[in-house]
């Protein structure tokens, strides 16, 4: 295969790489979003925060997924498609995302979304009500509904639980008056803890836990979403019976791994020049990112559902005494 073929097979690897899957998780999102948003007197959504009719206050919004699922693509996506959040160029900014900050410290979060907000101006050195009186004036002036924190898990790496209880009271403050906003917390299973040590705040957020792939339930939309990235690339999708169900298992019955591990198998079939994406593929890019053993290559080994992927693959580290 010459070069100009191989970087022709490769460009439409990356292709297939940006092109966004959406499924019923999407639908999800979306229901819940539109609950944290006003309505009008049509019962028509607007882009403001909906506020509790006895304390005024707004909710917010717990997205939940072990690592590798996808939440953080999937949350962008629909904010950045919401009809109702587009900017509209005269200032306005109706979505803001954060990265927790690590080490997490309500001074450190503070000023973590004063900067999300496009002001750079903000120093360590104000005090932690400056810092948070700045983040409340600036989501007001910009008319944000919305403040996604992603990585919401890395909150409960402050130092103390009094660190922790000081974001959770900020946090809620953001979500309190004339200018409040909804605040989204997507993260692992630890961010429930977040909400859930207290029952005021807990009783503040929806929850959406996105579940776990499924080989059976899911078996239609895993495969067209195979098909569908085969196709972008211009390769024939596998034949094998059994590749979707090894696929999910190797993939932890994340969706975002389950994606990630095609595309993965794809590129090795690109630079090979294979007219078809085969098992053969999946089994080398196991390899690559496992270091496993032939015997424990889920797209290899005749007893695949017995591996256990909670166990580390037996590195050069590892084999001691040979």
């Amino acid at each position: 295969m010459d070069q100009n073929t191989l970087e022709t097979n490769l460009a439409a690897v990356d292709r297939a790489a940006k092109k966004y899957l959406p499924t019923d998780r999407d639908e999800q999102l979306v229901s819940r979003l539109n609950r944290l948003l006003a309505r009008d007197s049509f019962g028509k959504p607007i882009a403001a925060p909906r506020k509790d009719r006895g304390t005024g206050d707004a909710r917010g919004l717990l997205v939940i997924e072990p690592a590798g699922g996808g939440k953080s693509t999937l949350v962008e996506h629909v904010l950045n498609h919401h009809p109702l959040l587009q900017s509209n160029g005269a200032g306005r900014k109706p979505w803001i995302k954060v990265d927790a900050p690590s080490p997490a410290t309500t001074k450190s979060l503070g000023i973590e979304i004063v900067k999300a907000t496009g002001y750079e101006h903000v120093s360590r050195n104000d005090s932690e009500q400056e810092i948070w009186s700045l983040a409340e004036h600036r989501l007001s002036l910009l008319g944000t509904v919305f403040v996604w924190i992603d990585e919401g898990h890395d909150l409960l790496g402050a130092a103390s639980a009094f660190e922790i209880r000081n974001m959770q009271k900020r946090l809620k403050n953001l979500m309190q008056g004339k200018g409040a906003v909804s605040v989204i917390l997507s993260g692992v299973e630890d961010l429930w803890q977040f909400a859930s040590s207290d029952d005021q705040i807990d009783r503040r957020y929806l929850k959406l836990a996105l579940h776990e792939i499924s080989p059976v339930q899911d078996q239609r939309l895993l495969k067209g979403i195979v098909h569908t990235l085969c196709a972008e690339v211009g390769i024939t999708p596998p034949k094998e019976p059994d590749l979707i169900e090894r696929l999910v298992h190797a993939s932890r019955r994340r969706f975002g791994r389950f994606i990630e591990n095609t595309l993965s198998a794809l590129e090795i079939a690109a630079e090979m020049g294979a007219i078809r994406l085969e098992i053969m593929h999946f089994a080398e890019n196991w390899a690559e990112r496992e270091g496993a053993e032939i015997g424990k290559n889920v797209f290899l080994a005749r007893d695949w559902p017995k591996i256990d992927l909670t166990e580390k693959p037996l590195s050069q580290s590892a084999k001691k005494g040979r």
